[in-house]
């Protein structure tokens, strides 16, 4: 009984000692994956404008912006399950120097192939985001982990803000100029990560295995009664979410007039709930109620946002709804990413998170054309309710994920609080 007492109190110092040494690791990841975001938002609002300068038309320009999105989805399981093997640091500075160089070539395109090459290059290269939650799942515990998880959102959304402001600023120097910019803030984040970003300690078997990719991993995983819920939801909730980002500045257009620069603020404000969200509430808002009910609550939030977006009559209304899908996207994503990461294998958890994200970019990928076709072909309304009713099966699915077994120290506050003996505390 006291060997019990004695491995509980020393798990609960571990964790401890553990959260205060992870903090400067937590803060290089955000540090990484904001200045990757950075980058790779200033690049977006000037692409199709370099695009046309090349001749392309608004088809080949589709397949641009495809381009970017289907080498993450190919891409990203592969970096997630690699750093599995070799380690998560190697991985991240072998995509940080892709991401630099596709950027330079950006710089340097002459032509429309060019251009597509420095798209698929730099998508290849940006496919790091898997490794980014590797990383945090080997340095959190599994009680601080959707608190880690939303670092990695909030650096995500608040790079994504300041990225397009940097680069309509950047504009003015020349569409090609931009390119090296992104080039150069790929470039600080690798030097960055390099002298500053410590490798995690060996997770398990990690790194003694041969590395092995192939259909299996992903049919045994997609597959898996434990996660094939959450993936579902990874795909699903981001369609609904891409299907919005793809048709919000057309109804804003059409419904309210907005401009280029009022929808910009739009977008703004809910990157910065998002923001707000992810990384400051979610942790307290995890431990709390834990990330299933959160993953309930915020696809329920969201598909509500979704719902009063059709309906909203006004700014206020509209604002209004942005906020709900900015706090429920904030709420839902870092949440499943942290179930995903506690409920798979620990030798594979890259691998596993690397699926979840190829699956979150086909639904970018799926998103934008349901959303365009339904506002030109059904309404301007319909994509929202399409939304809605996806983010209502997600609901659905939250409640089907399995349990997620207690930490140690999460048993022992229960077992205080319950007024039980310390002595009786099992080691989960």
């Amino acid at each position: 009984m006291k060997e019990k007492s004695s491995q509980s109190n020393g798990s609960a110092q571990a964790e401890t000692a553990n959260g205060k040494s992870s903090k400067m690791p937590l803060l290089l990841i955000f540090l990484t994956v904001f200045i990757d975001l950075v980058g790779f938002g200033v690049i977006i609002p000037l692409l199709p404008t370099y695009a046309e300068k090349f001749g392309a038309n608004a088809l080949e320009i589709g397949f641009l912006l495809m381009s970017y999105s289907l080498a993450q989805f190919f891409f990203t399981p592969f970096w997630g399950r690699l750093s599995d093997n070799v380690g998560r640091k190697p991985i991240l500075l072998t995509s940080l120097a892709a991401s630099t160089i596709g950027y330079v070539m950006w710089g340097f395109s002459g032509s429309l192939l060019m251009l597509f090459a420095s798209r698929i290059v730099a998508g290849l290269g940006n496919a790091n985001i898997a490794v980014a939650q590797a990383y945090i799942s080997d340095i959190t515990t599994e009680q601080n982990r959707a608190k880690g998880m939303g670092l990695v959102g909030a650096a995500f959304g608040l790079g994504f803000v300041l990225g397009p402001a940097i680069g309509g600023a950047l504009s003015s120097f020349g569409l090609q100029f931009a390119g090296f910019i992104a080039a150069f803030f790929s470039l600080l984040d690798l030097v960055l990560t390099f002298f500053f970003l410590p490798e995690p300690k060996e997770r398990s078997r990690a790194g003694h295995e041969r590395f092995k990719l192939d259909l299996g991993f992903y049919t045994r995983n997609l597959t898996a009664k434990n996660l094939r819920v959450a993936l579902a939801i990874f795909l699903i909730s981001t369609f609904a979410f891409a299907n919005m980002e793809a048709t919000l500045v057309l109804l804003t257009e059409k419904r309210f007039g907005y401009s280029a620069q009022q929808n910009g603020w739009m977008f703004a404000f809910i990157g910065l709930v998002m923001v707000i969200m992810q990384g400051g509430l979610i942790g307290r808002l995890s431990q709390k109620f834990g990330e299933k009910k959160l993953v309930i609550a915020g696809s329920f939030i969201a598909g509500c946002g979704l719902l009063a977006t059709a309906y909203a009559s006004n700014q206020a209304l509209l604002y209004f709804a942005c906020a709900l899908l900015a706090i429920g996207s904030g709420m839902y994503t870092p949440s499943n990413q942290s179930v995903i990461s506690k409920l798979s294998n620990k030798e594979e958890v890259g691998g596993v998170l690397g699926i979840g994200q190829s699956l979150s970019t086909l639904g970018r990928i799926l998103g934008p054309v349901a959303g365009g076709a339904a506002f030109e072909y059904i309404g301007m309304e319909s994509p929202y309710f399409i939304g809605a009713g996806v983010m209502a099966f997600a609901v659905g699915l939250a409640l089907l994920l399995p349990t997620i077994p207690e930490t140690a120290s999460q048993a022992k506050l229960n077992s205080d609080a319950k007024a039980a003996d310390p002595k009786t505390v099992e080691i989960c």
